[in-house]
């Protein structure tokens, strides 16, 4: 193993995977790596992780989270964009209202905002 010795317990935890040096296989490749860094680098800023939280609620529209959020119409339709650019959030129309809400992966990053 290269020199790293492991307690007990992490190389007994790790045997099911080959080991330390078995576990290499199960690397990322560059394009998993670089959706995980665009998805993760949604969650820096400020505004996008208070639509998720509000999000987690209820499925909302663009006038209900402008409301409670006090982000102006052009900027919330910024970062309403980002996130569903990302899959994070999904806009279904319903008559002339667009309503947003979660997606399964939304729903995953948003798990440590509870409510």
């Amino acid at each position: 193993m290269n020199g790293c010795d492991l307690p007990q317990d992490l190389s007994g935890e790790l045997e099911e995977y080959g080991g330390l040096d078995g576990l290499k296989r199960y690397r990322p490749d560059e394009g998993v790596l670089s959706r995980l860094e665009n998805v993760y680098s949604l969650l820096s800023a400020r505004s996008r992780i208070e639509i998720l939280y509000f999000l987690n609620f209820s499925k909302m529209t663009p006038g209900m989270l402008c409301h409670i959020t006090g982000m102006a119409p052009n900027l919330l339709s910024f970062h309403l964009r980002k996130l569903e650019t990302a899959g994070v959030v999904k806009g279904e129309r319903d008559g002339r209202f667009i309503i947003y809400g979660l997606t399964d992966m939304g729903r995953s990053l948003s798990g440590p905002l509870t409510r």
